[in-house]
């Protein structure tokens, strides 16, 4: 076990500490068992340089957060569309191109997202 130290925004350490009263689990299983799941989702990025196709999923308030992410990674999205969900902005994009390209694309869309996925679809 290594322990280490990490910055988080207010609302997401208070909502780690909220399912950590629900459940039970302390707080570094509850990080760690999130970061497992990135990890685990992030491995076929790991692979040497490699083509990926995939599906972008992500949650925001309005389609202006992710946008220019959108306009700036055209060239790798397929397809997109744009809905809206109980006053949410869901964005879906079938994403295609190079690992390196797709993995800075999800991550930039990450940032910028409440909520966001990135499924492998080979």
């Amino acid at each position: 076990m290594k322990r280490f130290g990490i910055s988080l925004p207010k609302e997401m350490a208070d909502a780690i500490d909220k399912i950590s009263r629900e459940t039970g689990a302390t707080r570094s299983e509850i990080v760690a068992a999130a970061l497992q799941e990135y990890l685990e989702a992030r491995r076929s990025h790991a692979e040497p340089e490699h083509q990926c196709l995939g599906v972008v999923m992500a949650v925001t308030d309005t389609f202006s957060e992710i946008g220019d992410v959108i306009e700036d990674n055209k060239t790798h999205i397929v397809a997109y569309t744009h809905l809206h969900v109980e006053g949410r902005c869901l964005t879906i994009a079938v994403v295609k191109g190079s690992s390196d390209q797709i993995e800075k694309l999800t991550l930039e869309v990450s940032k910028r997202s409440k909520l966001s996925r990135y499924v492998p679809l080979l």
